[in-house]
């Protein structure tokens, strides 16, 4: 996806692009911290419960495979639905003239602008970053802000 940057003539760093989806909010989970887990001793496998915990072994590494081996065909599923999600987005996009969201962000403050078109979304980019770098911006949403006040 095409981002630029932009910098404020008051040194204020500016985020400018195109997105193909509406913004949503991430939950992020927490990443948990297992620790160390230790592999547990089984001993030698020459004597008889060496021998079983070998074969109990063997049983559920046979299970976990199987089940991995099903895993694998969902995953290849659920890429190839992923696939035809993204040819659909294509279509809607290209032949259906689905409008893009521009949006220019700098901290908490994000503007977002539709416009039909691939070229037309760059244009608009473009313009958008001569307008921050040139100050015309920042005056534009103060203007606004003291509007909704």
């Amino acid at each position: 996806m095409f981002r630029r940057k932009a910098i404020a003539p008051d040194g204020s760093k500016w985020k400018l692009g195109r997105r193909w989806f509406p913004r949503r909010d991430n939950d992020r989970m927490d990443v948990l911290d297992t620790g160390e887990l230790p592999f547990p001793d089984f001993g030698d496998a020459d004597d008889i419960l060496g021998a079983i915990l070998l074969v109990v072994f063997a049983v559920i590494a046979a299970i976990f495979l199987a089940l991995l081996l099903f895993n694998v065909v969902v995953l290849a599923i659920e890429i190839t639905i992923l696939l035809l999600g993204l040819i659909i987005g294509l279509f809607s996009r290209v032949v259906l003239r689905k409008p893009w969201t521009v949006f220019v962000k700098s901290g908490p403050h994000t503007v977002e602008r539709h416009v039909v078109g691939w070229r037309a979304s760059r244009r608009l980019i473009d313009e958008l970053a001569g307008d921050v770098e040139s100050g015309r911006f920042q005056l534009a949403l103060s203007d606004r802000r003291r509007l909704d006040d």
